[in-house]
């Protein structure tokens, strides 16, 4: 009974979340560097006047090139902004602003090459007339890349494993476009979609079956998930039953099983603490998740966690489906009566953190490299606790585990 949401094809694997991060840090030093530029030149007449004691040519520059100066870096400032953000936009967006910024780069760059006074005039406003320039070459090639990454992902899209035939997707298509199958589950297909109503990327889960099984199973999902809302678990946007059976959840880039293990001590503890926060939330509601691995743990691009796929979940008061993954189920899963309990998740936890550090699903020996500084010592005594083999050897609540990684480093 798998119901894992998985990742789009346009997801880059393991360090592209950092490379992400050194773009949009590259988009917003050049948004505020073109913001400076366009503040500088609204200042000329005020400092300067439209003549005064300057030379003719510069006065002239003043005079035609001046206000053609502060619109372009006007749209340069806009462009590299909205960049920032490009990962939520539609890929019509991001192709404008990719030709955006290299449209206007190549005028500037034509205006200060070809206009003698026009270069003359930045000299006077912005001595370091270097840095500009690289600045508009570095604008020119990120519009290249934005302009040539959406056409390849929509080239990739052709070629996909899953087909591009949306005739099987059983919601209305008034509701969403951009609609294309990602990835398959146990019991579901995974669409990506973008809603007409919002223009929100989304995913959605419809069963592959309707026999009985399938449908307890997304009911209990849909049962347990609508009423658990906490930062570092995927919000469920919409779901039903009938007529069709579906899940709809925000869209994220990636999961924990993209990134290239082993990672950082901090990134893995960083990771790990947004999971157990989620856990002590749903714990605290009586809701044990039952099915934790590194395809369940959604990631944004800031890398922040979104535990998902509550299909297997046990909660008070409601019924329960029996399943497990076998490569993280805990000791007691794997007997002929399955159990699942709080300290369940606690096993699996432990097993994923072990992962991250060592590359490995599996009990650490502690003899890897990580474990050998003072932070790795750490971490290795808390997730040997997670997976003693008897449950009563472990942390008894997600609470304890939660105060355990109380940790800063």
């Amino acid at each position: 009974m798998k119901t894992t949401i998985l990742p789009g094809p346009e997801i880059s694997p393991g360090k592209k979340y950092r490379y992400f991060r050194i773009i949009q840090i590259i988009h917003l030093l050049l948004a505020l560097q073109y913001f400076l530029l366009m503040f500088l030149f609204l200042s000329v007449p005020v400092r300067h006047g439209h003549g005064g004691g300057m030379g003719q040519g510069i006065g002239s520059a003043i005079t035609f090139s001046l206000p053609l100066f502060i619109f372009l870096f006007l749209c340069m400032f806009l462009f590299h902004l909205a960049s920032l953000f490009q990962a939520r936009l539609p890929v019509r967006y991001v192709l404008l602003f990719g030709f955006g910024e290299v449209i206007t780069a190549t005028l500037i760059l034509g205006l200060l090459s070809f206009s003698h006074q026009s270069f003359s005039l930045l000299q006077m406003v912005f001595p370091v007339t270097i840095l500009v320039l690289v600045s508009l070459a570095i604008s020119l090639i990120m519009g290249v890349y934005m302009v040539i990454s959406q056409v390849r992902k929509g080239q990739g899209r052709g070629t996909d494993r899953f087909s591009r035939d949306i005739s099987s997707f059983p919601l209305p298509k008034s509701r969403y476009r951009n609609i294309r199958p990602i990835g398959e589950g146990g019991v579901g297909t995974i669409w990506y979609a973008e809603r007409v109503s919002d223009k929100t990327p989304v995913v959605v889960k419809v069963p592959q079956k309707d026999d009985e099984m399938t449908g307890l199973s997304f009911m209990q999902e849909i049962s347990i998930w609508k009423d658990l809302q906490h930062p570092n678990i995927a919000p469920l946007l919409s779901a039903n039953i009938l007529p069709v059976p579906y899940i709809e959840i925000e869209y994220f880039p990636g999961s924990v099983a993209d990134l290239d293990t082993p990672v950082p001590a901090g990134e893995a503890l960083q990771i790990i603490q947004g999971l157990v926060s989620a856990l002590l939330y749903a714990h605290d509601r009586g809701v044990i998740h039952c099915d934790i691995k590194p395809t369940n743990i959604l990631l944004t691009y800031d890398g922040v966690p979104k535990l998902t796929d509550w299909g297997l979940a046990r909660s008070r008061g409601r019924w329960s489906v029996t399943g497990f993954s076998p490569t993280y189920a805990a000791p007691e899963q794997r007997q002929v009566y399955s159990e699942c309990t709080g300290t369940t998740d606690i096993w699996q936890i432990g097993m994923v953190c072990a992962e991250l550090l060592t590359g490995r699903p599996e009990i650490p020996a502690g003899t890897e490299p990580v474990f050998q500084t003072n932070e790795g010592k750490i971490l290795l005594s808390v997730i040997l606790k997670c997976l003693a083999p008897d449950p009563a050897r472990r942390y008894q609540s997600i609470r304890e585990l939660s105060d355990a990684l109380a940790l800063d480093f």
